[in-house]
């Protein structure tokens, strides 16, 4: 039996949030005190839910629900930083930074150029956001000690996939290759950021008080 590598990877990548929340679960104990760790939970119950909506409408406007679907993704991902950044400022930037995202969604939302723009425009957002984070982690102590920290790998995840994606959307929405032949590509993408995370859950465990 010939195993098409594009079906397959794409069904690893669907069924992977699946275990990154369960593992959230599992080691929920670890990490309940930090605020942001429930934020991260609601992250991935978002991609689960919109996925679980994807299979059942498989067809059926998926273009819009992908539309839906970023909004929420950006701002669950923006509540987890605004909860691991420390510094004033930065935590006025990242203000700054979803009120000019969330401004540009409804404006091209309204006037229906929504997920052409939106989702290259999110990935470049979230990836000045994540280094920002970087940028915090480098000047204190805890760069000694970041592989051990959960927020680091979760950065990791964040900041491949996310800036990786960016020239793939831009080429894909700008029609210069509008074709889906490519999408192993996300695919692939998708499965490394879900097993970053993983990786992070299993190995951290309790060192967050690092940060």
């Amino acid at each position: 039996m010939v195993v098409d590598d594009g079906l397959l990877i794409e069904n690893i990548m669907r069924w992977l949030p699946y275990l990154t929340f369960l593992l959230s679960i599992i080691f929920y104990n670890n990490y309940k005190k930090y605020s942001f760790y429930k934020y991260f939970i609601s992250h991935i119950l978002i991609i689960i839910f919109f996925e679980i909506l994807d299979r059942i409408y498989f067809g059926i406007n998926n273009l819009k629900l992908f539309d839906i679907y970023t909004f929420f993704e950006f701002n669950s991902f923006a509540l987890i930083y605004y909860n691991l950044l420390k510094d004033k400022t930065r935590i006025n930037i990242l203000k700054g930074l979803v009120l000019v995202f969330n401004l540009i969604y409804f404006l091209l939302y309204y006037f229906n150029f929504y997920i052409f723009y939106t989702v290259p425009i999110e990935g470049v957002v979230n990836s000045i956001i994540v280094i920002l984070f970087f940028i915090e982690l480098l000047n204190s102590e805890s760069i000694l000690n970041y592989k051990k920290m959960l927020s680091f790998w979760l950065s990791v995840a964040f900041l491949v996939f996310y800036l990786t994606t960016v020239p793939f959307w831009s080429l894909y929405y700008s029609s210069i290759f509008a074709t889906r032949d490519m999408f192993p590509i996300i695919y692939y993408l998708a499965v490394v950021f879900q097993l970053i995370f993983i990786y992070g859950l299993i190995t951290c465990r309790k060192t967050e008080d690092l940060y």
